[in-house]
């Protein structure tokens, strides 16, 4: 004679499997959704960083005090830095010059904030920032002019010539 199975029994069998179903396919939405969560952030990251490249390579805004910066021996840098210590109104080199550390104030603060990666800043521009902590007058200028973003990354210590042993 077949045993028949309890019908209580079976339709708690049923129920068990049927929660167990349902939690593993709540477990795997929100894998899925903190999956897609993560993509999109990194494409709004990578959005960010694109526009920060257009801003800064593409534009001529930043242009002339790039060069300036990058080439010490210009006649150019000596101007720039007899303008940012003599104080007094800015002058036709400082006012770019305050432009283009307003521009690394707002990346650095986004990357301060975690909404662009310190990677991404420093992969596209660790030189710039490095010549802004590393040459005295705009390291001095920085510390002096309340750019508290800029100022938090020139005390840091990797980023502070006179730290480095």
């Amino acid at each position: 004679m077949m045993n028949a199975m309890d019908p209580l029994l079976a339709s708690e069998i049923v129920r068990n499997y049927a929660q167990a179903a349902t939690m593993i396919g709540a477990l795997l939405a929100g894998v899925f959704g903190l999956w897609r969560y993560v993509r999109g952030e990194r494409l709004r990251q990578t959005e960010l960083v694109r526009d920060f490249y257009r801003m800064f390579f593409e534009s001529d805004r930043y242009k002339r005090i790039r060069f300036i910066l990058e080439n010490p021996d210009a006649p150019e840098f000596a101007q720039l830095e007899a303008q940012l210590l003599e104080g007094g109104l800015p002058g036709d080199l400082e006012e770019p010059f305050i432009d283009y550390l307003n521009f690394f104030e707002f990346v650095v603060g986004l990357m301060h904030r975690k909404m662009v990666p310190r990677r991404d800043v420093d992969w596209m521009f660790a030189f710039f920032l490095n010549r802004l902590f590393t040459t005295g007058f705009t390291r001095a200028y920085i510390l002096k002019w309340g750019f508290e973003e800029l100022a938090a990354e020139c005390r840091r210590p990797e980023r502070n010539p006179s730290r480095r042993t």
